[in-house]
């Protein structure tokens, strides 16, 4: 869904036989709206790695600094760099992947970049990819300060919601002479998804009793009126929440059932992007 599947085989494919992961490092940009499968695709893509690395005997461990700058007010380029650099050695520390001369030595600069990353694939206990999940990202020159930073045995994966084509272009444009990035994008919902979805879902819970199937005419009706996955994923959520709380349990789920719900959050203030 939201080519979320051809993103995939790109990146599967632009990784190929991971030497340049090995012996160069990568970093891979992926954009697209809020709530289309970002997030998704990065976990599927960091699981695939942690696959083949293990089949190659090489060891893999994700650190996942996606929530590093939260609750942080807005900063420079620097001051966010510096943040997520000190909050990866505190990982890298707690989870001892790195050596005790290696911790002694890095400790004084665990919040400059420069003096950091550069020296992670030689500061494990035995050769080790590292695959960093970093926080969204808005600025392209934040981008290419990380894209600059790979070395080899580091994957760093970087999402964003703001970046348009443009922007991807002036990133691979300028990391040229270093490599360019792995770049997917993911976009709205297209025909035959929200189909593709519900029946999914509601294959995965055919053995846990009878309950309301959704019509054709539902399905085919939703494909207009959810725009991305986690939309979807409230709508049917929330339908399926208030028809399991009430008296009357229908035999299918109709189009007026969602348009019910939808106009009900609507009512209370709650909006349709409110997490049920």
């Amino acid at each position: 869904m939201d080519r979320t599947e051809t993103a995939f085989e790109e990146f599967v494919a632009e990784m190929a036989d991971m030497v340049t992961l090995l012996r160069d490092g990568r970093l891979v940009l992926v954009t697209g709206e809020t709530g289309c499968g970002k997030s998704a695709l990065v976990n599927r893509c960091a699981d695939w790695v942690v696959q083949q690395m293990t089949e190659r005997g090489t060891g893999c461990e994700v650190l996942d600094l996606t929530a590093a700058l939260n609750g942080l007010p807005e900063d420079s380029i620097d001051n966010r760099m510096s943040a997520v650099c000190d909050q990866l050695f505190v990982e890298l520390t707690r989870r001892q992947l790195m050596r005790a001369d290696a911790v002694t030595a890095l400790e004084p600069h665990r919040e400059v970049p420069r003096r950091v990353y550069p020296h992670l694939p030689e500061a494990t206990p035995r050769p080790t990819v590292l695959v960093i999940l970093l926080p969204t990202c808005e600025l392209a020159d934040e981008v290419i300060r990380y894209a600059s930073l790979a070395r080899g045995r580091i994957l760093f994966f970087i999402e964003s919601p703001f970046m348009q084509a443009n922007d991807v272009r002036h990133i691979v444009e300028s990391m040229e002479r270093w490599g360019s990035p792995i770049t997917l994008s993911v976009g709205e919902l297209e025909e035959g998804d929200v189909r593709r979805f519900a029946s999914d879902r509601l294959k995965r819970h055919a053995e846990k009793g009878e309950y309301p199937k959704m019509t054709e005419d539902t399905m085919e009706s939703l494909t207009g009126l959810s725009t991305s996955v986690s939309e979807l994923q409230r709508v049917f959520h929330g339908v399926y929440e208030e028809l399991l709380g009430s008296n009357d349990w229908p035999a299918e789920v109709s189009f007026e059932d969602v348009v019910k719900f939808r106009f009900r959050r609507v009512s209370r203030g709650q909006g349709i992007d409110h997490e049920p």
